[in-house]
């Protein structure tokens, strides 16, 4: 079953996850940063691929 989200759920996200991104790299955690943008990345194809 799959939770579609909205869009201000995404841009949220999205806000949400360049923050822990960016003190993961700070802390230089590079791994954990490489899949947050990982994730950024594919919330930001599907806030796209949105009408």
């Amino acid at each position: 079953m799959s939770h579609v989200l909205s869009i201000n759920d995404i841009r949220t996200a999205i806000r949400e996850l360049r923050v822990r991104e960016e003190e993961a790299r700070k802390d230089g955690r590079d791994a954990d940063a490489n899949e947050i943008a990982e994730r950024i990345r594919g919330y930001q194809e599907e806030l796209a691929a949105r009408p």
